[in-house]
Parts: structure tokens; C-alpha cells; sequence
């Protein structure tokens, strides 16, 4: 049992989180009970009136009107499992959240009228977001017009379009959410790849038979005249033919080949846009930041010397994109002093890790080359980073003798109120216990609001 101070401020905090702790799915004192009549058991949750009242003024209308003398309240089109987990927000200071059931629990805030339970659901799911489940994820920030977790989306659909088309969270979306795609003026893909993405699409949405025009229309409705046709060359949309023309009348394969030879053409049903999605640039609009290390600007006496492979380890309590790097200044060491040095040529791979470390899990996210006299790296593509994940850059190089670096450097950065980017296995300047690195600055680009 904790000791509480009530000169502590977080006391009320501390004694709201036992009380929950105590009180949450407890039957001995319940004065209400959910009942599931879909589990074969008649599963009955526990609850408390004055928590669900305080919590939801939808509760607090129902208990103190005609319900108010009910002790049972049956509950259809949700399961146990995902009414406990929404159970939580009135109960708990932090909740525990499951994929499975996180689209449920965004439905029951939004009915019961609990802001905070969609804004951590839609933090939940930002923070958890990969190429499988973006397009779920996309179609769930639609549904409950959360505008932060959509931009979030939109910017790994972007980022990862081919991998996010051939998922099966793609071919098993909703229509609204391949609307939505096809409405995107990025995305690093060519328009032929995303038009036999929708033809897998519709043929996915059907158990067996041919692809046909009728089919395609009553699945995809006008959401063909999204596909920028315009933006092909004779060719590419040539080579479509012999596998789609069936499905195109001969007013549509008329204005499509109007809208490739003649730029001046305004096709009636076709988007018009004929700009290739994948030349857009998001990231000259974004917000970007820095992740600077530096603890002091001043080199210590004693330097690290530069190994063959140096690595940057790292990872964070938020998502963002590393849009690139910056390296210390790397001098020639010698009778106390530091000079000039040579160009340097390095290699670079920047990998995902598991946590706990696995590395048959290990995912290669980039190579490049670049000179470490260059001192900034940007990325030429950015790169999701996640939560829950750890990333290292690893730089190989052959550095000249005495090739080294001197600046101390923080463990953790914490950016603003919400992330913190924390370093691991940094080097330790020698008789120093500052850890030093080669890299001293992440480039990030926010992702989402």
C-alpha cells in the first residue's frame, strides 16, 4: 500500500490510480453489471455508476433517468474484451490498448461521449503504424475525423506505397479508404503500379470469377476516374491493354488517349491532373527539427579515435521522420593538437531493430555513401521512426591513422514537452565519462500534426 504526502502534488493523481487499481472489474462492490449476450457464456462486467458518470455525460443521463435503478445493462455489437479495455478510461491514469480491439474502443468514446479515449486510441495507433495496418488505420482516422492520425497515414502510405499496396491491409480496405488513396498528390509509386493495385483490389473483394467491367464499376464506382491516366506515357498505358482493355468502353479509351497526346485536353469524367504523383516533395512544407547531442562545444583533451565501424543507436517515445545527420568534424590528432584531415569516404546502413534485439528481425531501411568530411548527411529518402523500435546508423570507413573526434555529447535529448530521444551503447571518451559519437545531430521531420 503506497504512503500518500497530501503536500505532494500528484497526490490526488497517486490516490485516483489505487482507488481505479482496486475498484476496476471488482464484482464485490460493482452496483452495475454489462452483459454480453453474444459470448456463450453470458459474460457479466462489473462496473460503478459514479466512475462511468463522472467520466461520460451520456452515463451520468443514463443512471440518473430510467436506468437509474438498473443493475444490468445488456450490451450488443462490442465484445467483452473490448468493453473492458474501454473500461479502463475511467478507471486508470494509463490504459493498456490492443490492436484488436482499439476500432471498438474508438466507437464506444465516441458514443459515451469520452474525448480522451479517441485522443489515446488515435495516439496509440499513430505510434504502432506499419505498411500492414496503415490502410485500417486510415479508414478509422476517416471515420472519427481524427485529422492528425489521417496525416499520419498519408505520410507512410507516401513514404512505403508499394509495399502498402501489395498488403493485405490494402487488398481488405474499405472503398472509402481507396478513395482517399486515390485522392493523395503523393505517393512513390508510378500511376500504372496503383491502377493494378485497384484491379487486385476489386479482385480481392470477390471470392471467384473474371475481371469484367461490370464488376469493376459496382466496386469501384467512380473511383476509376481518380487514376491519373494522363500522367502515362503512350506507351506505359499501351502495355495495360492487353490484360485491361476489356474494361473500358470506347468513350473512355477516347479521352485517355486525348489526355496523353493532347496536354491541352480537358477529359469530362478523367482527372484531369496529369502531374506524376511520385515528383511531388511533401517535405519542403513540413515541419521539421533538430535532435542536437552536443553537451559542450569545447573538445576534451584526450580524443576518440575513429574505428572502421562506428554505429548510432537509438530510439523514441514518438514517431517522426529522419530526414537526415550530422557528424562531428573529424581532425588528425597528434601532439596535442588537432589538424586538418583528408577526406574520408564512409558507407552507410541504417537498420530497425527488435526490442528485445533479434537479429533474424533486423530490417536494412537504407544505404547510401557519402564523404565524413562532408559533415551533413541528408537521407534521400526520409524514414519512419517508431516507438517501441531501435534504429542504428552504422558508418564503415578506412579513417587515416589518428583520424578523431572530441566532443562530448548527451545520452538523451528531450526535444519538447512530448519526445525524448534516447542513445544507447554510445562510446565513452577515454578517461572521460562523456560518451562521444560520430553523429551529434538527427534531422527529423514531423509526421501528422
Amino acid at each position: 500500500m503506497p504512503v500518500f504526502d497530501p503536500l505532494n502534488s500528484d497526490y490526488a493523481t497517486q490516490l485516483f490510480a489505487t482507488i481505479g487499481e482496486k475498484l476496476y472489474l471488482n464484482s464485490e462492490v460493482a452496483d452495475v453489471h454489462f452483459v454480453f449476450e453474444s459470448n456463450d457464456d453470458n459474460e457479466r462486467v462489473p462496473a460503478h455508476k459514479a466512475h462511468l458518470m463522472t467520466g461520460s455525460d451520456v452515463y451520468a443521463k443514463m443512471f440518473s433517468g430510467s436506468w437509474k435503478e438498473m443493475d444490468t445493462v445488456k450490451v450488443g455489437d462490442v465484445s467483452a474484451a473490448a468493453f473492458k479495455e474501454f473500461l479502463q478510461f475511467f478507471y486508470f491514469g494509463q490504459v493498456k490498448l490492443t490492436m484488436e480491439n482499439v476500432a471498438a474502443v474508438m466507437n464506444l468514446g465516441e458514443m459515451y461521449n469520452v474525448t480522451e479515449c479517441l485522443t489515446v486510441c488515435t495516439k496509440f495507433l499513430k505510434n504502432n503504424l506499419n505498411d500492414d495496418n496503415v490502410c485500417r488505420n486510415y479508414g478509422l482516422a476517416i471515420l472519427f475525423n481524427q485529422d492528425d492520425l489521417k496525416q499520419s497515414c498519408e505520410t507512410v502510405i507516401g513514404l512505403n506505397t508499394n509495399a502498402v499496396l501489395k498488403s493485405t491491409g490494402f487488398l481488405s480496405c474499405d472503398q472509402k479508404v481507396l478513395v482517399e488513396i486515390l485522392r493523395l498528390n503523393w505517393l512513390s509509386c508510378t500511376e500504372i503500379e496503383l491502377f493494378e493495385a485497384c484491379m487486385y483490389w476489386v479482385k480481392a473483394t470477390v471470392e471467384e470469377g473474371d475481371l469484367t467491367k461490370e464488376l469493376m464499376q459496382v466496386k469501384l464506382g467512380d473511383s476509376l476516374y481518380g487514376i491519373r491516366f494522363g500522367s502515362m506515357s503512350f506507351e506505359e498505358f499501351g502495355a495495360l491493354m492487353p490484360a485491361y482493355g476489356h474494361l473500358f468502353v470506347g468513350n473512355e479509351l477516347v479521352d485517355i488517349i486525348q489526355m496523353i497526346t493532347n496536354k491541352e485536353f480537358q477529359a469530362a469524367m478523367f482527372n484531369g491532373n496529369r502531374e506524376k504523383r511520385s515528383d511531388s516533395n511533401p517535405w519542403e512544407t513540413n515541419e521539421w527539427f533538430y535532435c542536437n547531442r552536443l553537451l559542450s562545444t569545447y573538445k576534451v583533451i584526450k580524443p576518440y579515435f575513429i574505428k572502421n565501424l562506428e554505429t548510432t543507436k537509438f530510439s523514441s517515445n514518438e514517431p517522426f521522420l529522419l530526414i537526415g545527420f550530422t557528424i562531428q568534424y573529424i581532425k588528425i590528432y597528434r601532439d596535442g593538437k588537432y589538424t586538418k584531415c583528408e577526406e574520408v569516404s564512409t558507407e552507410i546502413t541504417i537498420v530497425e531493430m527488435s526490442v528485445p534485439y533479434d537479429s533474424k528481425k533486423e530490417v536494412v531501411m537504407y544505404n547510401g555513401e557519402a564523404k565524413l568530411t562532408s559533415n551533413e548527411f541528408p537521407l534521400s529518402t526520409p524514414l519512419l521512426i517508431r516507438p517501441g523500435f531501435l534504429y542504428e546508423i552504422r558508418l564503415k570507413q578506412n579513417p587515416p591513422e589518428n583520424c578523431a573526434i572530441g566532443l562530448p555529447l548527451k545520452s538523451e535529448v528531450q526535444m519538447n514537452d512530448v519526445i525524448t530521444i534516447q542513445f544507447h551503447d554510445d562510446p565513452l571518451i577515454p578517461d572521460d565519462i562523456s560518451p562521444t559519437n560520430l553523429i551529434y545531430r538527427l534531422h527529423f521531420n514531423k509526421i501528422g500534426k
